[in-house]
């Protein structure tokens, strides 16, 4: 595996010299990350600069280095960390309110076009940026103001269960954003089938609901109020939506913009059920040709009862000098207190 790097031109610089370890995570409906610690060679020292591209030969898709940390003794190290090229996005905001009933697929062109390709304010534009259409059949209903871009985009994606990727082409040096529906797969992941060495199973309802009450416009006894979900005793797990951002104005079915606000937050709040594997390279499954990001597969364990049938929502992919190992995520993970707190702001 070798690891180009491409400058802020995008034209390529060169090839990574002697590194101590890699990680290229990958994420369905995310931004994906990556961290490289490298021998600080007189090459690699000028190479691994902020700004620069990081991509790999077998990957389409290709990081952004955002952080650079020297460190030195007997040798000298440079450590890297960035997240893949999506991450673009998070340097725009929703510059005004969008109005979005459309269609997934077109609503991300919307927000990308009037705040990222072809703004009204050309110095928001961000040059060698394409964006790749697709019809996803998940219906958006829904106003975003002044919310960062690549949160407002990848927020939709996760509630609608839709992935995201960043497409480099090395030659032109252009980036094109693709949203994606993953495949499903026959692939089954269980040790008593020998693919996996480790896994973990993580099961939580901390911060499940069934119903969200969503609250719109409108003061006291007049506000307009839409609860979406259901359920019953203790089985029912009711969670307050304040909606008071979207404006019955310019929507032209205000209901359902409510209704779709609900159905978002219960996905976020939905119950956790999540496998982490360690895979077993040697096993009877081939990473990209039986199974890859996005890919709906079925995790089971005889020994603890369970048989998930889920999305792999993460990948990483760990290089040193063992080699390969892969960690795969299969279903809903645990926020992290980041994404928590992102999410309730």
């Amino acid at each position: 595996m070798q690891l180009y790097i491409h400058n802020q031109s995008r034209q390529l610089a060169g090839i990574v010299e002697a590194y101590d370890y890699f990680r290229w995570t990958r994420r369905y409906s995310r931004c994906g990350s990556f961290e490289l610690r490298a021998i600080a060679t007189d090459k690699n020292l000028e190479l691994l600069r902020i700004g620069n591209i990081v991509r790999k030969d077998d990957d389409d898709e290709a990081g952004l280095i955002e952080f650079v940390e020297l460190t030195g003794g007997e040798s000298e190290f440079i450590l890297v960390i960035g997240r893949f090229a999506t991450s673009f996005l998070s340097r725009r905001i929703v510059w005004n309110t969008e109005t979005l009933s459309e269609d997934l697929g077109a609503a991300i062109g919307t927000l990308l076009q009037n705040n990222l390709i072809n703004p009204s304010d050309i110095s928001r534009r961000i040059f060698g940026i394409e964006y790749a259409p697709a019809t996803l059949n998940a219906p958006v209903n829904t106003q975003i103001t002044f919310k960062n871009l690549m949160t407002a985009i990848t927020d939709l994606c996760d509630g609608l269960d839709v992935g995201i990727k960043t497409v480099f082409e090395p030659t032109s040096g252009l980036f094109t954003i693709t949203p994606y529906i993953g495949v499903d797969s026959q692939a089954v992941f269980s040790r008593e089938f020998e693919n996996i060495i480790e896994q973990v199973l993580t099961q939580s309802i901390m911060d499940y609901a069934t119903l969200a009450l969503v609250a719109g416009e409108g003061e006291g006894a007049e506000r307009i109020v839409v609860p979406v979900g259901g359920g019953e005793g203790e089985e029912r797990h009711e969670v307050y939506v304040d909606a008071r951002d979207l404006r019955s104005e310019d929507l032209p079915d205000y209901v359902t913009a409510l209704t779709f606000r609900g159905q978002t937050r219960l996905a976020e709040l939905a119950k956790i059920e999540a496998f982490d594997v360690t895979v077993n390279p040697h096993g009877n499954l081939t990473y990209k040709l039986d199974y890859d990001i996005g890919s709906k597969i079925q995790a089971v364990s005889k020994r603890w009862g369970v048989a998930l049938t889920a999305r792999i929502t993460a990948i990483e992919e760990s290089y040193d000098k063992e080699g390969m190992s892969l960690s795969v995520t299969f279903g809903k993970p645990i926020l992290t207190l980041t994404e928590k707190l992102r999410r309730e702001n």
